[in-house]
């Protein structure tokens, strides 16, 4: 039976997913949001991986302090993007939910995480600065789209959050682009980067606030793919770039 964190949880996955979280800019948190989905995931009995496109390579290094005892995680670093396709397809048959850690970068390897995408999270950090940067993301984000001849679901992430006012302000300006954006934004938690170090996840640590709200971000995540059911009546039969 599939963990719910007390809540109701209906059977979400129709066809294997794959959800990118990718962004333009460095700093914006996107390993520890995908590591900490991959927990959720993992712990709701999923079987998920991450790719690890970056270069940093930190969800690699993340998953080798990872306890073996813990739900199984597992980390393939691909940061050659020429192959990057076929290698996520091919996870993606063995895995229910397969999570790309993208790059920060305008390359042609941003365009296949996001062509790639079933889902496409985008994290942002809550200044000007970092809104503004979104704008050559989704100019790509919109190519790819076209390129695909399909509506690309995408959320952006409100990460970092240090003041409720600037959070709202931000997600006005996001919304104002027609990208949806998560009405979760998550805290500057020391717990984030504790549980790092540690391989866990906030929902395998000690702080009841950084769980619960990456517990929240993780009922959006479901809601969105349950969404994505209802509106392409999904399985396999959506096209793959």
């Amino acid at each position: 039976m599939k963990l719910c964190f007390q809540l109701s949880c209906p059977q979400i996955i129709e066809g294997f997913m794959i959800i990118s979280v990718t962004s333009l800019k460095g700093g914006v948190g996107k390993s520890t949001i995908a590591q900490n989905l991959a927990v959720c995931f993992a712990h709701s009995e999923y079987s998920v991986c991450i790719v690890d496109v970056d270069t940093n390579q930190s969800a690699l290094r993340w998953s080798a302090q990872r306890d073996d005892d813990l739900p199984a995680v597992p980390v393939y670093g691909l940061t050659d993007g020429m192959e990057l396709s076929k290698n996520v397809k091919h996870l993606n048959q063995s895995h229910e939910i397969v999570i790309i850690d993208g790059t920060p970068s305008l390359s042609q390897v941003t365009s296949k995480i996001i062509l790639l995408a079933d889902i496409l999270i985008i994290p942002i950090l809550p200044s000007g600065i970092d809104v503004w940067a979104t704008e050559k993301f989704i100019e790509r984000y919109r190519d790819a789209e076209q390129q695909k001849e399909e509506t690309i679901p995408a959320y952006f992430l409100i990460n970092q959050n240090q003041s409720t006012n600037l959070s709202k302000e931000v997600k006005e300006v996001l919304e104002s682009t027609g990208i949806d954006v998560f009405n979760t934004s998550l805290k500057n938690r020391i717990a984030y980067r504790e549980a790092v170090i540690k391989g866990v996840g906030v929902y395998e640590y000690k702080d009841d606030k950084a769980k619960t709200e990456m517990v929240d971000l993780f009922q959006e995540v479901k809601r969105a793919i349950t969404k994505l059911n209802k509106e392409s009546s999904y399985g396999k039969k959506r096209n793959r770039a």
